[in-house]
């Protein structure tokens, strides 16, 4: 009873947060349905049960709370508190070893299914229409679903734009939603699926995958590898406006058994795999019954209704705008006949990029009707806002975020707006997730009829260039892939490209580009953006030259390391003249620098500038500052060519014990540094140290990757090396061989990190005695390697030598 007594002091301290509170032996709280419960914390059964129906939340405010007085609380509720803490991934306190759990332990847990009871919408965004609310898809709907459940590999519904291909899936979804375990809804923005998936709105989130430090590719890699890890089945999986990339990712993609797959496209995409169904146009009493749908006056009559969508071509979404324009201005027959065959040929110079013909008449007729709308001027100003976004549904919120400031609308008079544009036709709106939308065709429309200057986007395009800019001081790039179609967008409707807001959209989503891979894109962007600049600001100016310094960055990627020079080291002179050499600024110069550099193989070069930026950080931020720790890194991998081992060991002590001090232990940094240093011990013969490190590594990549992720299997391939040199090389052979595995599976036979572990494994190979088995591997890295390098590069040779050794032996 004592125990209950003090557990009662305890719990009424919570009594006024998240709705807790403790009589009579009892707790009483609310779960997340807003239910009330009582839990007996002596019956087993019923505690579980019920802590089940808490959120995370409720949980991590009883574990906080418990953690003071865990001695005086019954064993068998922390016992049930701990289970459902763990299940629900709550993380307290520092303890990492789960063997043993106690209250307040930090879990890391690893993915399965139906332990972390994934939820069955796994992106945010899943847009759902029901059969009731449109019009002639009845026997598609049920055709599509026999082609999925006939083992058909991937169905591409296409057609034509504006014909109702997306409303067409959302029906699929609302019509069989109970029929799947998981959903994921993904709409292709541009050519670049990886990045589409990587940042569809919530599906990083629910599968449970830490983005810190994670390249796109390889968190593409991690979604689709925990997608395929889902047991249950079946699952559905959607793309939306998917393009001819596709085709490259389809061996990729999850897919049957377990997963069905569904695409949308404008385009036929045809080969092994796809199966085609075209949604074609409204049979003549399907469109009277749609226009009917969005008019319900009796100005027009049966006939006229009929005559009307002759005219449009039975097009969906023109025949819904053009009810709804009828409806909302009361036009009569002969006014919209007139106005349809007045203006139809002067708008037949759109879309000249698409099939001419059926693409170009329809457009012309939706040039027509937004003609007759009598848009008024605040409609057309936010028209103009959509036909700059992607093409796809925005909230309500981000799109206030976005446009609305207290100089370009009024915050009522935005939301009204929305409504009227909704309720004409010319955006479609998901009132269950508070979005709206606007068609392709219809944003090409607007572009025509109305002239968009920099002046009526200026506050969008800021607003989306602070959102794409990057703090590397706090910020994770990942969290900013999302705003990467949004800049494209605007780029493409721009009409002035020398303005100062321009150039500055283009820098910051080069940046973008640059931390996602494309490096074309993003020297294209800066290349004008420096041009503009110059001429903006003058050749001189501190804006030109960080531009100067960027484009040097982007180049040194692409391998132009003579031009990348060239520009480094203007910026760092421009730098100097400006502010002095003793400026914080300096020191990021001189890393640029000596980056390129080291690249060149002019190593005391960059040793002298990484010096340089080591003593200008610990002046300006101390010797403890995370620039600080980076600096003394960059200059250990100097240390590190140069075979200055000890050097780089000392300046990797001390960036370790940073991270360790600003970061924590589990930090990606902190790890990171763990691994060069482990690296550098075992240049120096302390192979023991190196192995603890290396162990640290392997333990934390497994913990937040598991063991297939290209990050573990790289800290495999460092540890297994360690090991050999102790002795232990079965192990050492079975930490190569997971490695291989994991890279043959996440790049390829061919790829250079997968040769490289195929030489790593020959070596210990030939120790073994087996020179046969070497002898394959060497030969496989080799090919790789004359593919990937030239016959001449150092690494292709280093691979003949060694396969020379084997040979030989």
């Amino acid at each position: 009873m004592n125990k209950l007594i003090n557990f009662e002091l305890v719990l009424n301290a919570m009594q006024d947060h998240n709705s807790i509170h403790f009589k009579d032996g009892n707790i009483y709280i609310k779960d997340i349905k807003g239910r009330d419960l009582h839990i007996n914390p002596n019956d087993s059964l019923d505690t579980f049960e019920k802590l089940e129906k808490l959120d995370s939340a409720q949980i991590d405010h009883l574990l906080q709370i418990i953690e003071q007085q865990k001695e005086q609380i019954p064993a068998n509720f922390i016992f049930q508190l701990n289970g459902v803490a763990r299940q629900k991934n709550i993380v307290q306190g520092n303890i990492t070893n789960v063997g043993v759990v106690n209250i307040g332990d930090k879990i890391h847990y690893h993915f399965h299914d139906e332990e972390l009871k994934l939820p069955k919408e796994l992106t945010l965004k899943l847009p759902k229409t029901y059969i009731e609310d449109i019009v002639g898809r009845d026997d598609d709907l049920k055709h599509l679903h026999q082609l999925i459940n006939q083992q058909k590999n991937v169905v591409v519904v296409s057609g034509m734009g504006g014909i109702g291909k997306t409303t067409f899936a959302q029906t699929f979804i609302g019509e069989y939603y109970d029929d799947y375990n998981h959903i994921v809804w993904i709409s292709q923005n541009s050519d670049n699926l990886i990045s589409d998936f990587v940042t569809e709105n919530g599906l990083v989130e629910n599968l449970r995958i830490k983005k810190s430090d994670i390249e796109p590719e390889k968190l593409f890699n991690e979604i689709i590898r925990r997608l395929k890890a889902i047991n249950d089945k079946p699952n559905l999986l959607i793309i939306d406006n998917a393009e001819q990339s596709l085709k490259t990712h389809l061996d990729i993609l999850p897919n049957r058994p377990n997963w069905h797959l569904l695409v949308t496209s404008r385009e036929e995409i045809s080969g092994i795999g796809f199966y085609s169904k075209l949604l074609g146009f409204l049979s003549e009493t399907n469109a009277v019954e749609l226009f009917r749908k969005h008019y319900t006056l009796q100005k027009l009559n049966e006939q006229d209704i009929k005559e009307l969508i002759v005219i449009v071509d039975y097009h969906t979404l023109t025949i819904e705008i053009l009810a709804k324009t009828a409806q909302e201005l009361r036009y009569d027959i002969s006014e919209l006949r007139k106005a349809i065959e007045n203006d139809i040929e002067s708008n037949l110079d759109v879309a000249h990029n698409r099939n001419p013909g059926e693409v170009e008449r329809i457009t012309s007729y939706l040039s027509t009707i937004f003609n007759l709308s009598r848009l008024n001027k605040d409609e057309i100003w936010l028209m103009k806002q959509f036909a700059c976004l992607p093409n796809e549904f925005h909230t309500y919120d981000l799109l206030k975020d976005l446009l609305v400031n207290e100089e370009n609308l009024d915050v009522k008079v935005f939301a009204k707006t929305l409504v009227m544009l909704s309720r004409k036709g010319w955006l479609l709106e998901n009132k269950v997730l508070d979005s709206y939308k606007m068609h392709r065709i219809i944003a090409e429309v607007v572009v025509k009829q109305q002239t968009i200057n920099n002046a009526d986007i200026d506050f969008l395009i800021q607003s989306v260039s602070i959102r794409l800019n990057i703090d590397q001081s706090q910020d994770n790039p990942v969290d900013k892939i999302t705003w990467i179609p949004f800049g494209k967008a605007l780029l493409a409707k721009s009409t002035e490209d020398t303005s100062e807001i321009i150039t500055m959209l283009q820098n910051e989503l080069a940046l973008m580009l640059l931390f996602v891979g494309d490096y074309q894109g993003a020297k294209k962007l800066l290349e004008k953006a420096v041009a503009a600049s110059q001429i903006l600001f003058g050749k001189e100016h501190i804006i030109t030259t960080a531009r100067y310094c960027n484009l040097g960055n982007v180049l040194l990627y692409l391998g132009d390391y003579q031009a990348a020079k060239i520009l480094q080291e203007k910026g760092l002179a421009l730098y100097e003249k400006t502010f002095g050499k003793d400026d914080p600024k300096i020191a990021s110069s001189c890393s640029n620098l000596a980056a390129v550099l080291r690249e060149l193989g002019e190593y005391q070069e960059a040793k002298i500038l990484f010096k340089r930026a080591v003593a200008l950080n610990e002046k300006n931020f101390g010797a403890d500052h995370p620039d600080t720790a980076g600096s003394y890194s960059n200059l250990a991998a100097v240390f590190r060519d140069l075979g200055e081992y000890q050097d780089a060991k000392l300046l990797l002590e001390k960036a370790v014990a940073s991270d360790e001090k600003n970061f924590g232990v589990d930090h990606p940094t902190t790890v990171h540094n763990y691994s060069n240093l482990g690296t550098v011990l075992k240049e120096l013969g302390d192979y023991s140290g190196a192995k603890i490190l290396l162990e640290k590594v392997v333990r934390f990549n497994e913990e937040n990757f598991e063991g297939d992720h290209p990050t573990t299997a790289t800290s495999y391939s460092n540890l297994a090396t360690v090991l050999r040199y102790l002795g232990e090389n079965q192990v050492a052979k079975t930490l190569h061989e997971k490695a291989i595995a994991s890279d043959e599976k996440n790049f390829g036979e061919w790829h250079p990190t997968t040769a490289a572990k195929y030489s790593n494994l020959a070596m210990l190979l030939q120790e073994f005695g087996d020179h046969n088995g070497a002898k394959i591997l060497l030969e496989k890295a080799i090919t790789s390697d004359e593919k990937s390098f030239g016959k001449e590069h150092s690494i292709t040779a280093l691979r003949y030598s060694n396969l020379a050794t084997v040979l030989q032996s």
